[in-house]
């Protein structure tokens, strides 16, 4: 199984690059973020020739998390922090996933600083209720756990703060996996041009489960897809399991 997570920045402003994903790569599993639209105006209809079903949990202008998968999608989950469209959790092709869009914080000390922290921690909840199941967790975590996940030598400002660290660590201890922290950068920033020379930060992750990791094979960052037409700014990240 093929499953893809990406932060897509607007999924009406990214049709085009996510057709040429899906027909490239050909996930069973595409695990969503910031898709920036609400229910009732997803464009379901653009990708009706890809043969996915889809379940989603949209938001207007911001936020909002998507679940596309080849399998019947069952056991839909939006918990965490149900009023916020930033989880979904579902049951499909035989073990579950999630989508997670982790609040960005704005900067630390801020009310919503505290806000991500505290999403961390109801996050940090629910996997331990699930991680003696099949548990495939991946989305933009906006924190960076080590230092060498941020171009900026020494960065301990937002994503990259010591409590931030911390929360994912918590994480890290329920004996989840980050599978792909050592593929490099998934983000960088439209406004400083950062992709060609690197400046990036890597802040997309896959966690799996104990079962989940019995059956992982490998998995990588889509550096290519960044560099097509009008890219979202994070690149998608991949992982394959048997």
């Amino acid at each position: 199984m093929n499953i893809i997570s990406w932060n897509v920045n607007s999924i009406r402003a990214r049709v085009e690059n996510f057709i040429a994903v899906a027909e490239q790569y050909n996930p069973d599993v595409f695990l969503l973020q910031e898709i920036r639209v609400e229910d009732h105006a997803f464009p379901f209809d653009a990708f009706d020739s890809l043969g996915y079903n889809i379940k989603i949990r949209g938001q207007k202008s911001f936020n909002g998390v998507a679940i596309f998968s080849k399998f019947p999608i069952e056991e839909v989950d939006i918990g965490v922090v149900p009023e916020e469209a930033r989880y979904l959790q579902a049951f499909t092709g035989g073990i579950f996933v999630a989508s997670v869009y982790v609040p960005n914080g704005q900067e630390v000390g801020v009310p919503q600083y505290f806000h991500k922290l505290d999403f961390l921690e109801k996050l940090r909840q629910r996997m331990a209720a699930m991680q003696n199941e099949i548990f495939v967790v991946g989305g933009d975590f906006n924190v960076a756990p080590y230092p060498c996940d941020v171009y900026i030598e020494n960065y301990t400002d937002i994503t990259a703060s010591p409590p931030e660290r911390d929360a994912v660590a918590r994480i890290r201890m329920l004996n989840y996996k980050d599978v792909l922290e050592t593929c490099g950068h998934t983000w960088w920033s439209y406004r400083q041009r950062g992709f060609k020379p690197d400046r990036g930060f890597r802040i997309d992750h896959f966690y799996l489960s104990p079962k989940a990791q019995e059956q992982f094979i490998d998995g990588r960052v889509l550096i290519d897809v960044r560099q097509q037409q009008r890219p979202s700014d994070h690149a998608p990240i991949i992982c394959r399991l048997k």
